[in-house]
């Protein structure tokens, strides 16, 4: 780099500007330091305005600013990866690059989330959106609960901010592990964009780790199911989530997809097959479900009113199966959720039906998602077999076998 005095753009004063001239592999841009001398007053050689008076020594104070500015500017492109061309520099230097703009979390936060919200319906669910939303809000707390303040540079965010704030949500939000888990991934990601973006030259979150606490995954089995299919009782509201829950086991849809099902997702085939053809709300995968008749026979009760399914409240209807639950002697932690883990263990699979075809039929993105159904049934086939065997050992203690040679 170095500067020069544009002659050519000498003004009625005769006084020019001092440009800076930045030169590599052929291609030359320049831009104005917004100051200005007699091109007679101008050191060509050394770059530096003539003369020892308190103006000059204040433009040459000036100049020895912008050169060492620039220097760190190219260093800082250089670290970040970005090459080191004059057009990068000179809009670096004019703060023009929004990678060495010095970033906030709150600002990179608030910046992808408006991204996320105009890509709803389309690559993501709304109700993904709202959980990215509250991560957002939970790290704006713990800045103000922390550090007194709203934001934050996303160059402070070091391993003491991320052990803090994991703590913070086991001790003061009260969260368990795997959830305090789900907000420091949504930070990571926010830390990736970063670096993506050139914000940050790396993300130190990489070096945090953090385990995830094996979930047991809740199903019915088979007499459980039927405990729930004879369940009798003259309330109302159990019986018809006792339906709303029957029809979660025997077509995988959930929650959030029966409360928005219509008549229009549904399809007969030539062969007079009744489907059902539904992108999932969360990841807008397309589920396609055979209609069950235990299915159909729900959809009959109900048809002609006002919604194709009348579908209580979440929390009144997880309310209303643990009665269920406790009064068909089910001991286990039975929620809407658990419907869609029993249409895919008990239901379908086993019964012999493909993963692939489970797969498709969940709305899975891979089977890798539906082989974790797989791996319940194996270990629940084991399990019972190991009880049978142990039952026949003892029997087989009472037997007077005789060797046959």
């Amino acid at each position: 780099m170095s500067f020069t005095v544009r002659k050519s753009k000498s003004r009625c004063s005769g006084i020019s500007p001092i440009q800076v001239l930045l030169t590599k592999n052929g291609v030359r841009v320049s831009f104005s330091t917004g100051h200005a001398v007699k091109p007679s007053e101008w050191d060509s050689k050394n770059q530096r305005v003539k003369g020892k008076n308190n103006a000059y020594i204040e433009i040459n104070n000036f100049l020895n600013s912008v050169r060492a500015r620039l220097y760190q500017l190219e260093k800082d492109l250089s670290d970040r990866g970005i090459g080191v061309t004059p057009q990068a520099l000179r809009d670096a230097y004019l703060g023009k690059l929004d990678c060495l703009k010095d970033w906030t979390l709150m600002k990179v936060i608030d910046v992808h989330l408006e991204d996320l919200k105009g890509k709803i319906g389309q690559s993501i669910a709304a109700s993904t959106v709202w959980e990215y939303e509250l991560c957002g809000r939970l790290i704006g707390l713990f800045i103000k609960s922390r550090y007194g303040r709203e934001d934050m540079s996303i160059k402070e965010v070091n391993i003491d901010f991320i052990s803090g704030f994991h703590s913070w949500l086991l001790r003061e939000r009260k969260m368990k592990q795997n959830t305090a888990t789900k907000h420091l991934k949504f930070l990571q990601k926010v830390m990736n964009i970063a670096v993506m973006n050139g914000y940050i030259p790396y993300s130190i979150l990489g070096m945090y780790k953090v385990s995830r606490e094996p979930v047991h995954m809740v199903y019915l089995n088979e007499d459980e199911l039927q405990r729930i299919i004879d369940f009798e009782s003259p309330l109302e509201h159990l019986m018809r989530t006792k339906d709303m829950f029957l029809f979660g086991c025997f077509t995988g849809l959930s929650y959030i997809d029966i409360k928005t099902l219509t008549n229009e997702h549904f399809e007969t085939d030539n062969e007079g097959r009744r489907w059902i053809k539904k992108c999932r709300e969360k990841t807008g995968v397309l589920s396609r479900i055979p209609v069950l008749p235990i299915a159909q026979s729900i959809l009959n009760k109900y048809s002609g009113g006002k919604v194709l399914l009348p579908l209580q409240h979440s929390a009144d209807v997880n309310r209303n199966l643990k009665d269920i639950a406790v009064l068909c002697g089910i001991d286990k932690r039975v929620c809407f959720h658990t419907s869609r883990h029993t249409f895919a263990t008990t239901v379908t699979l086993a019964n012999d039906i493909p993963l692939e075809v489970v797969s498709q039929m969940m709305g899975h993105t891979n089977t890798r998602m539906t082989s974790h159904y797989a791996k319940v049934i194996d270990s629940s086939i084991s399990r019972q077999m190991d009880s049978l065997i142990e039952r026949f050992e003892k029997a087989s203690c009472n037997l007077n076998i005789k060797k046959v040679i």
